[in-house]
Parts: C-alpha cells; sequence; structure tokens
C-alpha cells in the first residue's frame, strides 16, 4: 500500500503558533494585588481604621511617586546610588571570579583559604558598616566599599562551587587537544563555572544593593537611602513608601537584568540545578 499526498496538503501553509498570553496565575497575582490596595484604600481613607500620618492610603503614595519621578533631586540621588552600586560590583565581579576559580580549582587553596572564606562570609558584615564610614568617610568610598564586601562573598563561593563542579573528562579531553595552563582557565573552566559566577552575581547584586542604601542611612550626603532617611525624619511617610517601592523596582530589575544574562550566555544550564548545588 502507498501513501499518496496531495499538492494542496504540500503547500498548505504551516500553523501559526500562538503567542503566549499571560498565564492563570498571573491575573490571580494581579487581582490579588487590586484586592490589598483595595482594603488598604479603604482601611486608610474610608474606615479611619489607621491614621493617615502613620500609613497613608494607595492614592497618597502614587502621587508621592509620581512627584518623585519629575524631581531634579531624586535623580541626583539616583545617580549617585547608581554609580556607587556599579562600581562596587565591577569590583566585585573581577575579584569574586578570580578568586573563585583559582580557590574552586586549586586542592591546596581550597583546603587551605575555603574554610577562611566560609568564615568571612558568615561574618554578619552589617555590624562592620560604621566602621567603614568612620575609616573611609562620609563620601562615595564608604559605599563602594559596603556594596563591595557585601556582594563580593556570593560570586566567589558560587565561582569555588562551580569550578569544583565542572568534569574531570572535560578537562582531559581538553588537554588532550594541548589545551593547559591559563588557556585551560580561560577555554575551559571559565565557561563551565559561567552559570554559577552569574548566579553569585545575581546574589551579590542584591546584597550590594542593600550595602549602598545602609551606607547611606548611617552616613552620607546623597543617595536614594539618605532621601528615605530624610523623608521619614520629616514624617512625610508617602514619599519614605513611595521611596521603598522606588529601590523594590531598582532591584528587581537588576536580578531581572542579570537572569536574562545568563540564560542569554549558558541557556544549556538549568537555574534548579545551579541553586541545588549552590
Amino acid at each position: 500500500m502507498t501513501a499518496t499526498v496531495s499538492i494542496e496538503t504540500l503547500n498548505a501553509p504551516a500553523p501559526r503558533r500562538r503567542r503566549p498570553g499571560p498565564s492563570r496565575w498571573t491575573w490571580v497575582l494581579l487581582a490579588v494585588i487590586a484586592g490589598i490596595l483595595l482594603i488598604w484604600e479603604a482601611a486608610v481613607s474610608w474606615l479611619h481604621l489607621v491614621p493617615e500620618a502613620f500609613l497613608p492610603p494607595p492614592t497618597a503614595v502614587f502621587s508621592a511617586f509620581v512627584q518623585l519621578l519629575v524631581d531634579p533631586e531624586f535623580w541626583q540621588a539616583f545617580a549617585f546610588s547608581m554609580q556607587n552600586l556599579l562600581i562596587g560590583l565591577v569590583l566585585a565581579v573581577v575579584v569574586g571570579v578570580t578568586v573563585g576559580l583559582a580557590v574552586g580549582w586549586s586542592p591546596v587553596l581550597r583546603f587551605t583559604v575555603a574554610p577562611f572564606l566560609w568564615l568571612l562570609y558568615s561574618t554578619p558584615k552589617v555590624a562592620l558598616a560604621p566602621l567603614f564610614i568612620l575609616v573611609l568617610g562620609l563620601g562615595n568610598e564608604s559605599k563602594i566599599a559596603l556594596v563591595f564586601l557585601l556582594a563580593v562573598f556570593p560570586i566567589i563561593l558560587n565561582t569555588m562551587e562551580g569550578a569544583v563542579t565542572v568534569p574531570a573528562s572535560l578537562v582531559s579531553a581538553s588537554r588532550v587537544y594541548g589545551v593547559n595552563g591559563v588557556a585551560l582557565g580561560w577555554k575551559v573552566i571559565l565557561p563551565a563555572t559561567l552559570p554559577y559566577s552569574l548566579a553569585g552575581i545575581q546574589r551579590g547584586a542584591a546584597l550590594g544593593f542593600t550595602g549602598e542604601v545602609l551606607g547611606e542611612f548611617l552616613g552620607g550626603t546623597g543617595g536614594l537611602g539618605h532621601m528615605l532617611e530624610f523623608a521619614a525624619y520629616q514624617f512625610e511617610m508617602d514619599e519614605a513608601i513611595a521611596m521603598v517601592i522606588v529601590m523594590v523596582i531598582i532591584a528587581n530589575l537588576t536580578l531581572t537584568l542579570i537572569s536574562v544574562l545568563r540564560k542569554r550566555l549558558a541557556p544549556w544550564y538549568d537555574d534548579r540545578q545551579i541553586m541545588g548545588r549552590s
């Protein structure tokens, strides 16, 4: 028996793929957020269960948020914070990836240096913030140092874990083709470790932003943290909550950007595999 296929069937256009729309859980999340905002507005503005001086309604917070976006002082503070965050993160990435690769690939360093890295990582570094401010002053240096201190250890430890998990067969095959020394680290170890390093950078960015805001809280003359502190002391709670929302947006955008970068640079790796081992 022979199967026949008509010319019309061969020339028929391929079925169009439906574009993925918002999932059911997205709508559920939006409904929950809308419900919380409605209850919040009702409790403060309509029922007066909470004084507006302590908890302004969402409408007042939204108005303060819009005013922030058109305030030149806000954008100056934003540039101050982002500059310190970027410099601190770049330094943390360079040092963290370099040290993590060296310690993770060298058994001697892993035996002698790794315990001290874990010890420093478990130290409450927030308690060192006043010391950094006293030594480095109220300017950019103390903020950059806090960003670096909080961001570098997740990058080191994640990179170290990634270097340890590089398959020995991959290294052996590379050496067969004459890849040794620095070339081995650059062409084999670093690409295999990249997903772990980017996961560490994602965590380090979140902690680094916390360090930046903390430094501006404890002692500073500029930045988003200083604006938040000033608004809270002036009891302008609508502006203070709006500043918190701005910080949440900045932090989530940063994490999303790094997550997209990780999927682009290492699409073959599963995030759950990295999170399970790190």
